[in-house]
């Protein structure tokens, strides 16, 4: 069913992904001004994006798949021991995910402090995978647990 708590778990993942949209990964200050380093590359003061420095990972594509497989797994909700395996192919896509932004971002920084000296600040994208880990974490707990009350409900059959 849909208004099982993995659902929700999975719905608030999903969300989540989407989100890193709207919020920079993250912020170096610069004397120049305040560099933002977002899921779709690293933009100037001035707002535009820095053609020199694009991300190696594309990462927004990356989130956006990452919100497309949580989106499917809710859908899986009828092949239980299905939405827990794609639920944690999500563990391994997260955890690349969170590991690719900390290098890209030291990457960064390091171009950026040829210029000068900078001070980096995390955004709020830059721990959103970890939220998403432990919400995908949570998901696969129901779908277990949920198996589990099936199998038991069989046994008394």
């Amino acid at each position: 069913m849909l208004q099982r708590k993995q659902s929700i778990y999975l719905l608030l993942a999903t969300l989540l992904s989407l989100a890193t949209w709207l919020f920079p990964i993250a912020k170096y200050e610069m004397g120049s001004g305040v560099h933002e380093f977002r899921t779709t590359g690293l933009f100037d003061p001035d707002g535009t994006e820095d053609p020199a420095r694009e991300p190696v990972i594309p990462f927004a594509m990356l989130y956006m798949v990452t919100a497309g497989i949580f989106a499917v797994s809710i859908l899986l909700y009828g092949n239980r021991p299905r939405q827990a395996r794609v639920v944690r192919l999500t563990y391994l896509l997260t955890l690349a995910m969170l590991a690719f932004q900390y290098i890209v971002s030291n990457s960064v920084l390091a171009y950026l402090a040829q210029q000068g000296t900078v001070d980096r600040s995390y955004g709020v994208t830059f721990f959103v995978p970890l939220v998403v880990l432990v919400l995908s974490f949570l998901a696969e707990r129901a779908i277990r647990s949920d198996e589990a009350l099936v199998r038991s409900m069989d046994r008394l059959r």
